[in-house]
């Protein structure tokens, strides 16, 4: 069975650096201040003394460090769908493909495309720990941080639970980095960071 679809396919042209015969019509200056823009040492070029030459050593470099092609991108990874009732996951990424013929771009198909692979325990595992970490934020973003300017009211709000030592350790990280953040704001002058360590939670 094919796991690939493809959900849409588009032919762009990206803009590109000047190739050489756009080079050739550029002056000197124009051509040494590209060349020192991109890095190109001076030593390389300044016991060439005739200026046409240089000129042609110019544009080399410049050929050569920033040739007339699009940047080569990464796929990006766009979605990522579980279905645990089928235990499979499905990937859409988003491709882009730069067609070059003769050495002289042409154009850029761009693609995005899905994968179904085997779901494993790690993605479910993944999962749950970007749901536990959004309903944290969402559950700090409800809170008057003000209030919770102490290590004891952060460790309330973090231990005054049945959650595991772990998931207490993660809400207490993050209620102090949201009052930290939030004190810095606000410019606070004599707010004193709590320090709060695994050894804390474990005995509260």
């Amino acid at each position: 069975m094919d796991n690939n679809t493809i959900i849409s396919r588009e032919t762009v042209v990206l803009e590109t650096p000047p190739d050489e015969n756009t080079l050739k019509t550029y002056s000197y200056d124009e051509l040494l201040s590209m060349c020192q823009k991109l890095g190109v040492q001076r030593e390389s070029y300044e016991n060439i003394l005739d200026d046409d030459k240089r000129r042609v050593f110019f544009i080399s470099e410049i050929l050569r460090v920033n040739p007339p092609l699009p940047r080569n991108m990464k796929p990006v990874l766009l979605k990522n769908d579980i279905d645990e009732t089928t235990m499979t996951k499905k990937n859409t990424f988003k491709y882009m493909k730069h067609i070059v013929h003769d050495g002289k771009y042409q154009h850029t198909i761009i693609t995005e495309e899905s994968y179904k692979v085997p779901l494993v325990q790690r993605d479910l595992h993944l999962r749950e720990k970007e749901y536990l970490m959004n309903s944290i934020k969402e559950e700090i973003s409800s809170l008057d941080l003000d209030e919770y300017r102490n290590k004891e009211d952060i460790l309330k709000f973090a231990c005054d639970n049945n959650k595991s030592s772990g998931e207490r350790y993660k809400r207490a990280s993050m209620l102090n980095s949201a009052v930290i953040n939030h004190m810095r704001g606000q410019c606070v002058k004599k707010f004193t960071r709590p320090r709060i360590t695994h050894f804390d939670i474990s005995v509260y």
